[in-house]
C-alpha cells in the first residue's frame, strides 16, 4: 500500500521563517539576550530543567556576560536564518538551532520569573526536522500535530473539569477587568475604553464570551479523531490569540508555529488534490 508522505522543504521554510519573525519582534519588544540587561534576579522553580540549567551555571557564560549574550544571539539568528535558505537541509545547523531555541526559552522564562508556554513551540518544532528519511519526518510531524492539538485540548480540560472556573459566572468580567484596569485608567478616551466598560457592566455577555473561548479551545478535541477538518482547526488558535489580545492583552502568537501541522505539506499534489505518482511521492510499503 502506498502513502504520500510531507513536503519536508516547504514545512522546514515556513517553520524558521516563523521563527525569524519572532526574532525580529522579540527584538522590537527589547527581548533578547542581550536586551536583558545581564539580570540578577531569576527563578528556577518551574521544573527540574530550570534547576540543572541554573546549577550547572550556564547562563554565566552567555547571560551575565555581555559579549556571551551578544554572541548567542548571534548563532540564533544566523542559524535560523541558514535554515530558512537551506531549508533545513543540513542537520547540525537545525541542531544548533533547535538547542539555541531551547536555551532561548529556558532562558527567557528564568530571567523574567514567569513561565510564559508561548515560546513553547519554538522550544520543540525545530527539533522535528532532525529526521532525514522523509517517511519518519511524516511520523514526527504528525506527532507535532496531536501536541498542537493536545496545548489546545488541554487547556479546556483543565478549565471544564479540573480547575471548574468554566463554571464560575463572574469570570469573563474578572479577566477584562484585571488586565485593562490599567488601560482603562490611561487612557479614559481611547476608543477602545466603552468597548471594555460596555462588558464590565454586562457579567452575562463577558461569562457567555468566555465561555465561547472554552468551547473554542475544546473545539481542538475533534483534530484527535479526524484530519478533515484541519483547514478549520488552523483558524481556531488564531482567532483565540487574537480574542485574548483584544479584550485580555495577552499576546501569544509565537505558539502558532504549532498551527503549521495543521497544514496540508503534502508533496507532489497535482489540482485534482490527489498525490503525484512517483517515487518521490511515494513510500512502498506492503500492506
Amino acid at each position: 500500500m502506498n502513502k504520500a508522505v510531507l513536503d519536508r522543504e516547504k514545512a522546514a521554510r515556513l517553520t524558521f521563517g516563523f521563527a525569524f519573525l519572532v526574532l525580529a519582534y522579540r527584538w522590537f519588544t527589547h527581548s533578547l539576550v542581550y536586551q536583558l540587561q545581564q539580570p540578577v534576579l531569576y527563578e528556577s522553580g518551574f521544573d527540574y530543567t530550570y534547576w540543572v540549567y541554573h546549577f550547572i551555571r550556564f547562563p554565566e557564560v552567555f547571560v551575565d556576560n555581555k559579549w556571551g549574550a551578544r554572541i548567542f544571539d548571534i548563532v540564533l539568528l544566523i542559524s535560523t536564518g541558514y535554515n530558512i535558505i537551506t531549508a533545513a537541509a543540513n542537520r547540525m545547523s537545525v541542531l544548533i538551532c533547535a538547542v539555541a531555541w531551547t536555551f532561548y526559552g529556558i532562558t527567557y522564562n528564568s530571567y523574567v520569573c514567569h513561565f510564559t508556554y508561548a515560546i513553547s513551540g519554538l522550544m520543540l518544532l525545530p527539533y522535528v526536522f532532525l529526521v532525514k528519511k522523509k517517511e519518519n519526518f511524516s511520523l514526527i510531524w504528525e506527532g507535532a500535530r496531536y501536541f498542537c492539538l493536545y496545548v489546545y485540548a488541554d487547556a479546556f480540560i483543565h478549565k471544564a473539569f479540573i480547575g471548574r472556573n468554566l463554571y464560575y459566572f463572574p469570570m469573563g468580567v474578572e479577566i477584562i477587568k484585571t488586565n485593562q484596569a490599567q488601560f482603562l485608567l490611561q487612557n479614559p478616551r481611547s476608543i477602545l475604553s466603552p468597548v471594555y466598560s460596555f462588558f464590565i457592566t454586562h457579567p452575562g455577555l463577558s461569562y457567555a464570551g468566555f465561555v465561547w473561548m472554552v468551547l473554542l479551545q475544546g473545539s481542538m478535541i475533534i483534530g484527535f479523531f479526524t484530519k478533515k477538518w484541519d483547514k478549520f482547526l488552523f483558524w481556531v488558535p488564531v482567532l483565540f490569540h487574537a480574542i485574548n489580545y483584544f479584550f485580555v492583552d495577552v499576546f501569544f502568537f509565537e505558539l502558532l508555529v504549532l498551527n503549521l501541522t495543521l497544514l496540508p505539506f503534502q508533496a507532489g499534489s497535482n489540482r485534482s488534490g490527489r498525490p503525484a505518482t512517483g517515487p518521490s511521492t511515494y513510500s512502498r510499503h506492503t500492506a
